[in-house]
């Protein structure tokens, strides 16, 4: 019976299926309004008068604990500068390689500011600001260990977990014809035991960002790094995906540094000539003109 009952009423059966067609539409139409009118985050940071900061603390001069356990860095002063631009005070989160993208993605920080390469692969979980540092990656090594890049094919290296020094060792790798082995590769969860590590000969070289291996460098003299880069480095604030608001007010911010000079005062602080790690300016905060 029920069978010929729907059967004999084809009309009734078709307007059934066209009401939940429209029903379904009607939700999702809703629910795209309601993505796109719901408020930025930044209005958010407005309101509660903070701005949480993802930044590193093991990764000097970008970000450490100095001797006196203050929270030291030039991550943590363009933070700073950041947060004052925005009219908010600045409050620190602690993050490392891994937690900086995870913790954005689950809302626990606003912004990470935790000297973090640009690459495709981040590009497609979050959003970032304009660059505003500018390095490359290459190598710690032994001194007289080794003289090249050459050197250490076939040997193994250390990089952090997490870190896109690995896929430049292995597209290097790949320009040079050589073939990249995962086995060679030891992956560290602290800059300092992998520093050790080269120092000890348990890894023939540590792959990290230049700025960071001359730190180590000048702080042991049986320690040097090699000139030639795997790959280059360009830093961005991470911010939250399609938030254009946040964004637009974190390069505005960028731009405003910079073009009151503070940006430069703070790079000659830590990566000027003067400094513990000297690192040429090679690049510049794109400014907009007005109008």
């Amino acid at each position: 019976m029920t069978r010929r009952t729907r059967n004999a009423n084809p009309r009734k059966y078709a307007l059934i299926v066209w009401l939940a067609f429209v029903v379904g539409l009607t939700f999702l139409v809703g629910k795209g309004i309601a993505q796109e009118t719901k408020g930025s985050l930044l209005e958010e940071v407005k309101k509660r008068g903070v701005l949480r900061a993802g930044i590193r603390i093991d990764n000097p001069p970008h970000s450490f604990i100095d001797g006196q356990g203050r929270w030291v860095g030039f991550d943590v002063d363009i933070a700073e500068a950041l947060a004052k631009e925005l009219g908010v005070r600045l409050e620190k989160v602690k993050v490392d390689e891994l937690t900086r993208i995870s913790y954005l993605l689950a809302g626990q920080i606003d912004v990470a500011v935790a000297s973090m390469s640009h690459t495709l692969k981040r590009d497609a979980q979050i959003d970032f600001s304009q660059t505003y540092f500018w390095s490359k990656q290459t190598f710690l090594i032994k001194k007289g260990s080794v003289k090249s890049l050459a050197d250490l094919v076939g040997k193994r290296v250390g990089m952090d977990r997490g870190s896109h020094a690995i896929g430049n060792w292995r597209a290097w790798l790949t320009s040079h014809g050589q073939t990249f082995e995962p086995n060679l590769v030891v992956e560290f969860g602290d800059k300092r035991v992998a520093a050790a590590a080269v120092r000890q000969g348990a890894i023939a070289g540590y792959a990290e960002d230049y700025e960071i291996l001359a730190s180590f460098a000048k702080a042991d003299p049986s320690l040097t790094v090699l000139d030639e880069a795997i790959g280059m480095k360009q830093d961005g604030i991470g911010v939250h995906e399609n938030d254009s608001k946040l964004l637009d007010a974190v390069n505005f911010a960028l731009q405003r540094i910079a073009k009151s000079g503070l940006y430069d005062k703070i790079y000659d602080r830590w990566f000027g000539p003067n400094s513990d790690t000297p690192v040429p300016l090679s690049g510049r905060i794109e400014v907009w003109p007005d109008g």
